[in-house]
């Protein structure tokens, strides 16, 4: 194998013989923490591996589940290889045409972009749950979010400028303290932000990075909505039109709060 990536992880014989004769360049883009090789000159066209510690929480069989449950649902790429070898988990998926909407070309666009993202987030919020077996609960997530506190995961060079001078452990206490009283449960994508959505042309073309989908309050995708629109235009000037697109009458601000809080420990 060649190329311009330089895949540092042994590959199993199996996935060498898939990627015979491919090339690849490292991708650099999004925050999913696995090592990500675009390939290309697979079957003629391109591919995207992804490479993880078994170990690690947010795992690619997480994402496997995921691909495996939304395909024929949802617009996602095509799992075409999975294994586990040796504590090591790899992962060839299609490649979405586009590009993703963090992009200036798509930031540039403000209005179309905000009603893509939102029809994006209802699409996989409509999605019928039952038999789901992807379970993203505030159960699920704080226990979760209790061991990666107690394990030492939390990174905290990383947290919210506001959370800065606080320790993971007192964000865990104040998640439970505050913790909603209902759960409004959908199915969703679980980093709901504008790296993770593929735009082609004036539509949606496909959801990326689903290592934490599955059925939670869909305010855990509102939360993350909002912030990424933050981060990438620097206010949220675009807030109340993204709502709007939604379709959401009246914001509950606290679930916001909570679960952009609740992120801070993944």
């Amino acid at each position: 194998m060649s190329g311009s990536g330089n895949i540092q992880q042994p590959l199993s014989e199996r996935l060498k013989d898939l990627l015979s004769g491919c090339t690849f360049e490292t991708n650099r883009v999004g925050h999913s923490g696995s090592a990500v090789y675009r390939v290309n000159g697979f079957k003629g066209g391109a591919a995207y591996l992804k490479i993880s510690p078994s170990e690690w929480d947010t795992t690619l069989r997480s994402e496997m589940e995921a691909l495996s449950w939304l395909s024929g649902k949802a617009p996602v790429p095509e799992l075409l290889f999975y294994e586990q070898v040796n504590g090591m988990d790899y992962m060839l998926t299609s490649e979405v045409i586009g590009q993703d909407a963090s992009r200036e070309a798509h930031l540039s666009k403000p209005d179309q972009l905000v009603r893509l993202y939102a029809e994006g987030i209802k699409l996989l919020h409509s999605l019928p749950i039952e038999g789901c077996p992807l379970d993203q609960s505030l159960r699920h997530k704080l226990a979760e979010g209790e061991r990666r506190v107690r394990e030492g995961k939390v990174d905290e060079a990383d947290l919210e400028e506001e959370n800065e001078q606080r320790k993971p452990i007192d964000i865990y206490s104040q998640l439970l303290e505050k913790r909603p009283t209902h759960e409004d449960l959908v199915f969703t994508h679980g980093d709901y932000c504008l790296p993770n959505i593929i735009i082609d042309g004036n539509r949606i073309a496909g959801f990326i990075d689903l290592g934490r989908a599955g059925v939670a309050d869909r305010y855990q995708d509102i939360a993350l909505a909002i912030r990424s629109l933050r981060h990438n235009y620097g206010s949220d000037r675009y807030k109340s039109a993204f709502i709007e697109a939604y379709g959401i009458g009246e914001l509950d601000e606290d679930k916001v709060d909570y679960y952009i809080l609740l992120d801070e420990l993944f």
